[in-house]
């Protein structure tokens, strides 16, 4: 793509555009290719394009950088009072960072993706000798957005798939089966699914199954693409009851270390969360030897289908080898009765040859 310069007066007038905004209503990048380049087609009016690019290399070249609109800008955390430190210093262990927030903020709306509970989060993370509960993992900044291009989604299956994809040997079918995955990653119930995770470690680990399982198929049919969706978030079902198991027998083995004596509730509990797991790694064979069974008996039909197919165009290819050969065996009788013809007029050529006519030779 040509590059694009801007001109002294489109430089000017970025500047005085600038210059007469303040920082929370400076347009963006898109904002101002659509200003600097009115006249220019409207898909072109956007920080990848060449005209995009002009404006953020001379911004720049003046140590400015204008707001990008899928930019995620993080919030300022919440400062939180010595109560707040305090109630959480004594919880962290035993409760997530949502739900000291509901308490310490009393305000039972709040989800791992508030300012509150972040800022909760980050004090527990900035805590020394404190084993906190497991949900106070690192929580998502924003919605997760799909890859769209292939060097991004080569660099997702290699980040999860042992030796996945060799980017300078890429086969025209590890192609196909790639740009394939990027329109499963963009389907609206994968994205649904992965942004009600609200930690990173869910995301990633629900993400990552489902590319595992998926990266070498560009044959799923929607059904299957789902049913694919439903197995990777049972992964992370399995994955957070393992989590309960731990926590349980934790709480077991401090209640036996002090006092020998184990409460029922904790071995009810452990029971519970055990035969939860159980039945969620059953439903995740189930679900994948399902899959395993309706992809191949789908592409034994096809190669049956395809067989047929081949078999087809060779009996049309015998065909048309048996007319041709008929064509020319046709052809072939026709010369030779053709030369059987001119020898059957032999005898009156060698009559002409020695100056007979036909009616002479026969009076003699």
């Amino acid at each position: 793509m040509k590059k694009i310069d801007l001109t002294n007066d489109q430089q000017l007038k970025v500047l005085e555009i600038w210059n007469t905004n303040d920082n929370e209503s400076l347009p963006g990048i898109k904002e101002l290719t659509s200003l600097i380049f009115p006249d220019i087609e409207e898909d072109l009016k956007d920080g990848r394009s060449s005209y995009g690019r002009a404006i953020k290399d001379f911004l720049a070249s003046r140590n400015l950088k204008a707001k990008s609109r899928t930019e995620y800008e993080p919030k300022d955390r919440i400062d939180l009072t010595s109560e707040h430190k305090e109630y959480i210093e004594k919880n962290a262990s035993t409760m997530s960072a949502v739900h000291i927030a509901r308490i310490i903020f009393e305000n039972e709306k709040l989800s791992n993706l508030n300012i509150e509970t972040r800022s909760v989060n980050d004090y527990i993370k900035s805590l020394p000798n404190i084993v906190s509960y497991a949900d106070t993992e690192e929580i998502p900044e924003g919605n997760y957005r799909p890859p769209k291009t292939f060097e991004k989604i080569s660099n997702k299956v290699n980040r999860y798939v042992l030796d996945g994809i060799n980017k300078d040997q890429v086969s025209a079918q590890q192609k196909n089966s790639l740009m394939t995955l990027i329109a499963y990653l963009h389907t609206y119930r994968f994205i649904h699914q992965i942004n009600s995770y609200l930690s990173q470690t869910d995301r990633d680990l629900f993400e990552s199954s489902f590319i595992r399982y998926c990266f070498d198929k560009p044959d799923l049919t929607q059904e299957e693409v789902d049913q694919y969706i439903i197995l990777s978030s049972e992964v992370v079902i399995s994955s957070n009851i393992q989590k309960t198991i731990q926590m349980v027998q934790a709480q077991i083995d401090a209640q036996v270390e002090n006092d020998g004596k184990i409460p029922m509730a904790l071995i009810e509990a452990s029971n519970t969360a055990r035969n939860e797991y159980n039945q969620c790694v059953t439903r995740q064979q189930k679900l994948i030897n399902d899959l395993k069974i309706k992809r191949s008996e789908r592409l034994s039909k096809q190669i049956k289908e395809n067989a047929s197919i081949l078999n087809l165009v060779q009996l049309w290819k015998e065909k048309d080898s048996r007319d041709q050969m008929i064509k020319l065996a046709n052809k072939r009788r026709e010369i030779v009765k053709q030369e059987i013809d001119r020898l059957s007029s032999l005898d009156e050529i060698k009559c002409k040859i020695m100056g007979l006519s036909e009616g002479e030779l026969l009076n003699e």
